[in-house]
């Protein structure tokens, strides 16, 4: 039997289409690099309005006031955060450094993760921003 590969799926949880479209083109570049791949990975505190409110409005709170991330790849104990943007701009860098920062937080023990920045296309301040982030910029392309 063939085994599945991530690149193959045909959805993403949390993704729009041309997100999941830039997923699976990324993966299949680099998908045998890792061990194994989480998606839309929520970070951080939550706040919960309380036992007042019904289980699923506590629920959607907290989901809500955490920090979501597209994509995190394992190998072995080293994550890599992964962030998709169809156009990257400078801001792009500062949210997966910050991705970055509360996923460490929240992961004591664990080594400081690496970032990663998959896109179509960029900003011309972009490649300096993620630099001095150090975040690692795939350009994929309009393919």
């Amino acid at each position: 039997m063939d085994k599945v590969t991530q690149a193959t799926r045909l959805k993403f949880p949390g993704m729009r289409p041309s997100e999941a479209n830039l997923m699976r083109r990324w993966l299949a570049l680099h998908e045998p690099e890792y061990d194994g791949f989480d998606y839309n990975v929520r970070i951080g505190a939550a706040r919960d309005p309380g036992p007042q409110y019904p289980d699923w409005v506590r629920k959607a709170a907290r989901d809500c006031s955490q920090l979501r991330m597209d994509a995190i790849a394992f190998k072995g104990t080293q994550a890599t955060i992964i962030e998709l943007k169809n156009r990257a701009y400078p801001d792009s860098a500062q949210q997966l450094a910050l991705y970055g920062a509360v996923w460490w937080s929240d992961n004591v023990g664990a080594p400081r993760p690496l970032l990663l920045l998959v896109c179509r296309g960029i900003d011309e301040a972009t490649p300096a921003t993620a630099q001095a982030a150090n975040i690692r910029l795939e350009v994929l392309g309009f393919a």
